[in-house]
């Protein structure tokens, strides 16, 4: 064999081998695609099962809680304090009860009236506050304050600062929609609000929630955290940042058990004509649960309230990472 021939062989050898290595490669890559895809989907499987469970085993121990200790609950208690970590399948499970009641429920800015939803003066005022601590200029909390009513409330008459259908459903708003004419099912609702776009929406994230009651605001004092100052502060007209954070600095881990006790720790600070009102026990929770699987992560939020026979119910549930 001439050596041009011994030359043509082994360049068609080469090329050959160079072909079947690139379609090696090509199905490697996809076999391993298809399988990073399957190992997801059973990872997607076992994370719902996971949360689930979670979800009606947090419920029981909260449930049994209540139904033992219907008077008080504090950050010591086993709920809040001892969270469930385990490992199921070489999966990190953690799983913790947070109190959820420690919130501005933005439903309270109003009440129902005659089948109407009107103002709750108090509530707007303790919004006022909360908006005015965070440095919000007086004529944007205005118009929040009247832009939310007018979302809520079931009449087309615009407030002095507020927006009704003409608004939403015109040309300068999109998506084009109607005020929704009820309670606010997630905060998120507020992003629709003209004047809360002009807010950092770190304020709303932090301090506000969506409850599905028109009640007065209430928080579970025995649970506050100083994150909370803004949101205690706001319940009293004539409470400084200053007291609020000392109340809370001085909050006793087995908590308190009534108001009485409560205001005989703090003698000298003027709790009078509150826009709310201070409990010492919740009926609201959020479990949150993470789960970590190899490199897989995934979470879970679950908001469950409770009526008076103590029977929770779940009223919204986020997943991330499924």
């Amino acid at each position: 064999m001439s050596s041009s021939t011994k030359g043509v062989v082994l360049i068609s050898i080469l090329l050959m081998v160079l072909l079947l290595s690139s379609v090696a490669i090509l199905f490697g890559n996809k076999y391993f695609l298809s399988l990073k895809r399957a190992q997801y989907i059973e990872f997607q499987a076992l994370s719902l099962n996971i949360f689930r469970n979670l979800e009606s085993l947090s419920k029981d121990k909260i449930e049994t809680e209540l139904r033992f200790n219907s008077n008080k609950l504090s950050k010591n208690n086993p709920i809040l304090k001892e969270p469930f970590v385990f490992n199921l399948n070489g999966a990190e499970v953690i799983t913790k009860i947070l109190d959820g009641s420690n919130c501005f429920n933005i439903n309270s800015i109003v009440i129902l009236n005659d089948g109407k939803f009107v103002e709750n003066k108090n509530s707007t005022a303790a919004l006022r506050k909360i908006l005015f601590l965070e440095e919000i200029d007086n004529n944007i909390i205005e118009e929040v304050i009247d832009q939310v009513i007018d979302w809520i409330d079931k009449d087309t008459n615009p407030r002095a600062y507020g927006l009704e259908d003409y608004y939403y459903s015109g040309p300068l708003h999109n998506p084009r929609e109607y005020t929704g004419m009820r309670l606010m099912v997630s905060i998120d609702e507020l992003k629709s609000l003209p004047a809360v776009k002009k807010v950092n929406w770190e304020i709303f994230s932090k301090h506000f929630c969506a409850m599905p009651e028109a009640n007065k605001i209430s928080l579970n004092v025995n649970t506050l955290d100083l994150e909370d100052v803004f949101l205690l502060s706001s319940i009293f007209p004539n409470l400084p940042i200053k007291d609020a954070q000392y109340i809370i600095e001085n909050i006793p881990l087995s908590g308190f058990d009534d108001i009485n006790s409560f205001m005989k720790s703090f003698p000298n600070i003027d709790f009078n004509d509150p826009n709310g009102e201070l409990k010492f026990l919740s009926n609201i929770f959020e479990i949150n649960t993470e789960i970590i699987f190899n490199e897989f992560t995934s979470s879970s939020s679950s908001k469950i309230i409770y009526g008076n026979n103590n029977n929770g119910f779940i009223i919204s549930r986020i997943y991330n990472g499924i």
